[in-house]
């Protein structure tokens, strides 16, 4: 992602040099924010922004991989040739070093491609929406059987169902009660484009883009309450949201699958036909979420008896910290399989109808539904818990080769396990509040009751790994940070945006000389300056002022890569990069295997010299020793007769 120059805006001069003269002023202008404020431009940011969108783009799949392959897949084989090097003669221990190689590259990798490979075979035999969630499915099912036959009675095709679908997702997003006119016209522009996307894969994905930018702004424009509106989501029918990008995609597997194959339904009860043909759809769904994790927790129970194997039968870790003897008999040599079968419980709902009203509802059985939803490859955090648990602990720890290896395993792989699932996540937020405090940027959301809530409850939104506080991801600082003026309430919308989340107003219009100088002249008419006035000032002067000198504000806001964006994108980026590129490699992938060779030579030390004293104590047990102690014990025995 390229990190554009950070300036304010040049005004057209109407002059032959006129290219000459803005390119001038912008570096004037440049240098002189410069002198004031932070530069996001270099070298580290721009790689920091190219990881962290990296990361974004491709989801946990990506992020996963990354830390898995920088945290454990490379530098643990690095760390196993030299395990014990001193102990064993300055060899290196190649054994150790392949097991960790085995193990690290085939679990990780295997959690998402194993997936993948399922999805690429599931889709052309049981249709597209194998890859829509099911609440979706659902949705767009009901947004279908709503208005199923075109005018002339016909079952409707792709584009009319679009239409519909953009209808239904307008409508919601201007909290409109009945579908108008204008909301109809821009359904069908939508439609149109959707259904006339290019093959060409870049233009294609610019068209989306418009439309995705298109929709946020009709969004902010009629949210009833900005402050807490996350622009960039789509309700659909019910309570179903998703991201609007997301939406688009799920529509267009819904219209090739659903849409297509029900086009040839006669017009007598349509409407059921195609809600019992999703309610299959909805099923078959949930029979591939079953099929992926199954078949992802039957490889991982595998795992540890291939790296085991290519280890060897002796505990490679412990070569060279005692004798041949005891290393060879070491092992406890156990061929305990694991036949642990996946509660995959199938609850009997009655009709197929009543189990997917259940699976797509808000009740218990609905809850956990949404909670094992796949996202293409990439597991949901309940089924990332479930998987760590069940497929990674469990077995590792019951194929362990020994007491050590158990011990080991449990140290690292429950430390790994928590900073993936949960410490990365907590030490992000953490990251941002920092940022957020001293930068006066929102950089994270928060809920409607967050200002009121009690420290406590505070530190948990900050601590719980999926809900609670979540730090803004790039499309979300877009929509809050650039065409502020197009907030339901203009620039008094923005104003409470950033206060009620928390930020300071005075430093976020000071990001840049130019916003800093515009905001303050109106400050100072009122007899106040931006460096000690309050949220509150700000936003009740601002609200007051001429619509004119509010414009010269909101222009610098108009790009989507103002400098605000920039600003607030790159440190969130920061901690994303820090963490998968330095903390977790050195945590994960050098630390720890050296914590668990320390401790496990220290055991081992421990042990040798409880049995050289045993040895010792028995060694100075005299014969005569012998016959007292027995004296002793006889005449206990005749005392108790």
């Amino acid at each position: 992602m390229q990190i554009n120059r950070i300036s304010p805006v040049v005004q057209n001069r109407k002059n032959t040099n006129k290219n000459i003269v803005k390119s001038n002023n912008t570096a004037i202008k440049q240098n002189k924010s410069n002198t004031s404020n932070t530069s996001f431009k270099g070298g580290v940011d721009s790689v920091c922004l190219k990881v962290a969108d990296l990361i974004e783009n491709g989801g946990l799949f990506i992020s996963f991989t990354l830390q898995d392959m920088l945290g454990t897949n490379l530098p643990r084989p690095l760390m196993g040739l030299r395990r014990n090097k001193k102990e064993n003669n300055g060899e290196q221990n190649k054994s150790f070093a392949l097991k960790e190689m085995v193990r690290e590259f085939l679990t990780g990798p295997s959690m998402f491609i194993i997936p993948m490979g399922l999805l690429k075979v599931g889709k052309p035999v049981f249709g597209k929406t194998v890859d829509v969630p099911m609440k979706v499915i659902k949705s767009l099912g009901d947004i279908h059987a709503a208005n199923p036959l075109t005018e002339s009675g016909k079952a409707i095709g792709k584009e009319e169902f679009y239409k519909n679908a953009f209808s239904q997702i307008l409508k919601n997003a201007k909290e409109e009660e009945v579908i108008t006119p204008d909301t109809i016209q821009t359904a069908e522009k939508f439609a149109n484009k959707l259904i006339n996307l290019p093959q060409d894969k870049k233009a294609a994905k610019d068209i989306i883009g418009n439309i995705t930018d298109e929709f946020t702004t009709i969004t902010k424009q009629h949210a009833s309450n900005p402050v807490y509106t996350d622009f960039t989501v789509a309700k659909l029918s019910g309570n179903t949201s998703v991201k609007f990008n997301k939406a688009l995609n799920f529509m267009q597997s819904y219209a090739d699958d659903v849409v297509e194959k029900t086009s040839n339904f006669g017009s007598e009860n349509i409407s059921e036909n195609i809600t019992k043909f999703v309610n299959k759809k909805v099923l078959g769904r949930l029979g591939m979420i079953a099929g992926m994790y199954a078949a992802v927790m039957l490889f991982l129970q595998v795992i540890p008896r291939i790296y085991n194997k290519a280890e060897g039968e002796k505990n490679a870790g412990l070569k060279g910290l005692m004798k041949e003897e005891t290393f060879n008999n070491s092992a406890e040599n156990k061929n305990t399989t694991t036949d642990k079968k996946q509660d995959k419980a199938n609850p009997s709902f009655g009709s197929a109808a009543g189990a997917v009203e259940k699976l797509t509802g808000n009740g218990l059985i609905g809850r956990m539904a949404g909670g094992i939803e796949f996202d293409g490859c990439n597991v949901s955090f309940p089924l990332l818990l479930g998987i760590m648990t069940g497929g990674i602990l469990l077995p590792r720890t019951l194929q362990a080769k020994d007491e050590y290896d158990r011990e080991e395993i449990l140290r690292r792989d429950l430390v790994t396990c928590a900073t993936m699932c949960f410490a990365e996540k907590e030490l992000r937020k953490g990251f941002s509040k920092l940022n957020e405090t001293k930068s006066g940027l929102v950089l994270a959301a928060k809920d409607s009751q967050y200002a009121q809530k009690s420290l406590p409850k505070k530190v948990f939104d900050y601590l719980r790994p999926i809900k609670g506080i979540q730090v803004l991801n790039s499309e979300q600082i877009v929509s809050k940070y650039s065409g502020i003026d197009k907030y339901k309430d203009g620039i008094k919308g923005f104003c409470d945006y950033i206060s009620n989340q928390g930020g300071n107003l005075s430093k976020v219009f000071s990001v840049t000389d130019e916003s800093k100088s515009l905001v303050n002249s109106l400050l100072e008419k009122e007899g106040h300056n931006i460096a000690n006035a309050d949220n509150n000032v700000i936003t009740d002067i601002l609200s007051k002022a001429d619509p004119k000198e509010i414009d010269k504000i909101t222009s610098l806001f108009k790009d989507k890569n103002n400098p605000w964006v920039t600003k607030a994108k790159t440190l969130n980026a920061r901690f994303t990069a820090l963490s998968v590129l330095v903390l977790v490699p050195v945590f994960l992938g050098f630390l720890l295997p050296w914590i668990n060779e320390k401790s496990t030579k220290k055991r081992i030390a421990e042990k040798n010299q409880i049995n050289n004293v045993q040895k010792n104590t028995n060694a100075n047990f005299t014969p005569k020793e012998d016959e007292r102690a027995a004296k002793i014990f006889s005449d206990i025995r005749n005392l108790t007769k």
